[in-house]
């Protein structure tokens, strides 16, 4: 079943404040990764008089499907409920077999101003295509986050033109684009990430989303990156890294457990 339609049904049921809609396509005991807010389908709904009473509203950017899992790329405006005004964000719903929603994670970032290559956490291509080629994408990207993990600084720098093209698109408000940026950045140390462990990939076709866990700013963060790729390389990149909270925790599903 093409999850799609049900996904774009449910973040529309959530910027018109529909509650009964909501209620109808999200399982009782929904569980929620998002730490701060409590885990099950009553929980999500009460916060949504919070979201009505600050006009906070969702614009769909990108929305992949994978399996039963449906990845959508959003832009929050009104986000005061969050604690910004305007967000990039990435949710990701998981349907039962029932068609019902049954979890739910997210990671979300203040969206800033443009990078120095004019580029937003937001903006760029959003045509999927080569859907034949999704697995094969996946397994690059596999491969792109083991070397993150396992490789020293150098070794980390010798694999970046393997992987990525030379002028790619670069969506980081912190970086620009290209190889030669991302490079120094790395040797630098100090925004790009260490990462630790890889927790899921998602993708459809020439987008793929990594989900990992690591050290980001001297935090330790969830990872999030998105990549687009073309012929086996990534043309692409757009990333929200979050600290994971440890206090004043409303459950304790973790921001991972895929």
């Amino acid at each position: 079943m093409n999850n799609k339609i049900n996904a774009k049904k449910y973040h529309e049921a959530v910027s018109s404040y529909d509650e009964s809609t909501i209620s109808r396509m999200v399982c009782e005991n929904y569980i929620q990764h998002n730490l701060k807010v409590p885990t099950g389908r009553a929980a999500f709904i009460a916060m949504i008089p919070k979201l009505k009473k600050h006009g906070s509203k969702i614009e769909n950017i990108r929305m992949l499907q994978d399996g039963k899992h449906i990845i959508m790329h959003h832009k929050w405006s009104n986000a005061l409920p969050f604690g910004f005004n305007e967000t990039a964000a990435f949710h990701i719903i998981r349907f039962d077999n029932d068609n019902l929603i049954s979890e739910h994670w997210n990671v979300m970032t203040n969206l800033g101003k443009p990078n120095t290559s004019g580029r937003t956490l937001i903006d760029g291509k959003k045509e999927i295509k080569d859907t034949e080629k999704t697995e094969e994408n996946k397994s690059i990207i596999k491969e792109l986050i083991k070397n993150y993990i396992t490789l020293d600084k150098s070794g980390i720098v010798k694999i970046i033109p393997l992987f990525f093209e030379k002028n790619f698109h670069q969506h980081n408000e912190n970086f620009s684009d290209g190889i030669e940026n991302i490079i120094e950045n790395i040797i630098e140390e100090t925004k790009f990430p260490h990462y630790q462990e890889q927790h899921a990939v998602f993708g459809e076709g020439n987008f793929i989303l990594s989900i990992s866990e690591g050290i980001y700013l001297k935090k330790n963060s969830a990872l999030y990156d998105l990549f687009m790729l073309e012929e086996g390389k990534i043309v692409a990149q757009w990333n929200i890294y979050q600290e994971i909270p440890t206090e004043n925790l409303a459950n304790q599903n973790t921001m991972f457990d895929f």
